[in-house]
């Protein structure tokens, strides 16, 4: 299977795909199993043979990765109650875009030290 990069062109949020489920746009819902986890990918109707993938919006060049089929599938069903989905295994992530930046996390870059705060009436 031949996958597109993923970029906030072609992902889609937790948000959106409920709304996709609510409004019966959804085409098919496939999970691809990868050495990680696995990713969601979305076909939608009106946007035929575009792959669009389940993304966080802190990250939108990597999908989300979900470490157990069963929470997955429990996620599924409870969020996007559709019918089935197609599970691809031995897949890879889908490669990131050449623009792609890092995600902005919590976490302290390389190479510099984090903030630290005080507590109480220290200043």
């Amino acid at each position: 299977m031949n996958l597109s990069a993923c970029s906030p062109e072609n992902s889609i949020l937790e948000g959106d795909l409920e709304l996709a489920v609510l409004q019966k746009t959804i085409d098919q819902i496939q999970v691809m199993e990868t050495p990680v986890g696995f990713y969601v990918v979305v076909l939608l109707k009106w946007a035929e043979g575009k792959q669009w993938y389940l993304t966080t919006r802190r990250d939108r060049h990597t999908p989300k990765v979900f470490k157990d089929l069963k929470r997955l599938n429990d996620h599924l069903r409870e969020l996007y109650p559709t019918d089935s989905f197609v599970l691809f295994r031995n897949m890879e992530l889908p490669p990131q875009p050449q623009d792609a930046k890092p995600p902005q996390g919590g976490k302290a870059q390389k190479g510099k030290a984090a903030r630290t705060t005080k507590k109480g009436d220290e200043q």
